[in-house]
């Protein structure tokens, strides 16, 4: 039987100026998977698949005062992505137009990082988990 706190990643919802941009963005420079389109409570809102997750995609709803992405702020920063190849990965993001925010570097032995920019200042980190090398005899 599972525990109270026995949980798994669900879902991500970022809300956005405009849908249909942010949609083609993910779908187009970082090849999320489109699931469906929908109204939910009034509001537009689009599912996408991407890195095996839920992520839902969706603008203000009528009376509700979002506002502009600017300023870095406490709560959530950004979201990241496990890849095979940062460095091949940033490449083909450019390629794609994708908006380059931090270059690939070494984040310890272990780890190699960047971060993309996508609509209204959405952060998010590319992680290359690299293994450490073996002893020879």
């Amino acid at each position: 039987m599972a525990g109270p706190l026995d949980c798994q990643f669900d879902h991500i919802h970022v809300f956005c100026s405009n849908v249909e941009a942010t949609e083609r963005w993910f779908v187009a420079g970082l090849g999320a998977e489109l699931v469906e389109r929908r109204a939910a409570r009034g509001a537009l809102t689009t599912e996408l698949r991407l890195g095996g997750t839920q992520a839902l995609i969706r603008g203000a709803r009528e009376g509700e005062q979002l506002v502009p992405a600017g300023v870095r702020h406490f709560g959530t920063d950004h979201f990241g992505l496990q890849v095979a190849d940062v460095d091949a990965t940033v490449a083909e993001l450019r390629r794609r137009g994708v908006t380059i925010d931090v270059e690939p570097w070494d984040f310890g032995p272990h780890l190699r990082i960047a971060f993309v920019k996508g609509p209204d200042d959405v952060r998010i980190e590319l992680l290359q988990t690299k293994t450490a090398p073996t002893a020879t005899a």
